[in-house]
């Protein structure tokens, strides 16, 4: 197991804020940008296939009503949300900590080696220190895998500070979603959207909601 810890940079995203209201494109490929942009939609994304965007098409003819399709950008508003420095603050402070502890248990690994190497130890004082050092490597690996791995004391950390960001923007976003009747609402963020018109991006309406200026247009 290594020593390095998880990167205290690595911010959670919403990965999947998406609001399904009614509908969608499910099991479907997805279209070129070029197919989307000839079909004078203006975004293509996973699920939506040029087949899909004709029966819509039909669907409006028949006088159906259209799905209404929105995306946002997720990274955007965590990084202008105002809380974000203080949560780096609160994370780095235990970060310090927790690399502070193993360096402390890595110093007891290193004396112990070093003794037994170099010291002049007499067969029972060699086995006690050979029993302390067993003791402080398997001390060191439970701590790293206490703290350090996926799913983690550290990635626990993170995710108890982020919730109250991640519960409010998840509320506007639904707010959004419910009184504006969108059916989807994607996160360009996550990879997910390939090409998305300015007139269907939710991010600056999604950062007023919860009283956040947004950056120029």
């Amino acid at each position: 197991m290594s020593s390095t810890p998880h990167s205290p940079w690595k911010m959670y995203t919403i990965t999947a804020f998406i609001a399904l209201v009614a509908g969608g494109f499910a099991g479907r490929h997805a279209p070129t940008v070029q197919t989307a942009y000839a079909s004078d939609v203006l975004w293509a994304a996973p699920g939506v296939t040029a087949e899909a965007l004709q029966e819509q098409e039909a669907d409006i003819e028949q006088g159906v009503k259209p799905l209404k399709v929105g995306f946002l950008r997720s990274d955007l508003i965590m990084q202008l949300h105002p809380r974000l420095p203080e949560i780096r603050t609160a994370l780095e402070a235990q970060l310090r900590e927790w690399t502070r502890q193993q360096q402390e248990l890595e110093g007891q690994v290193a004396t112990l080696q070093t003794e037994l190497r170099t010291g002049q130890l007499t067969p029972n004082a060699r086995r006690a220190r050979e029993t302390e050092l067993a003791q402080a490597m398997e001390g060191l690996t439970t701590f790293q895998n206490e703290i350090w791995v996926t799913g983690g004391v550290a990635e626990q950390k993170e995710a108890e500070l982020m919730q109250p960001i991640l519960t409010a923007v998840d509320a506007a976003i639904t707010a959004i979603a419910e009184g504006e009747q969108f059916d989807l609402i994607f996160d360009s963020s996550g990879g997910g959207l390939l090409f998305g018109h300015r007139s269907l991006d939710l991010t600056r309406q999604v950062l007023e909601a919860l009283g956040i200026n947004p950056p120029p247009e």
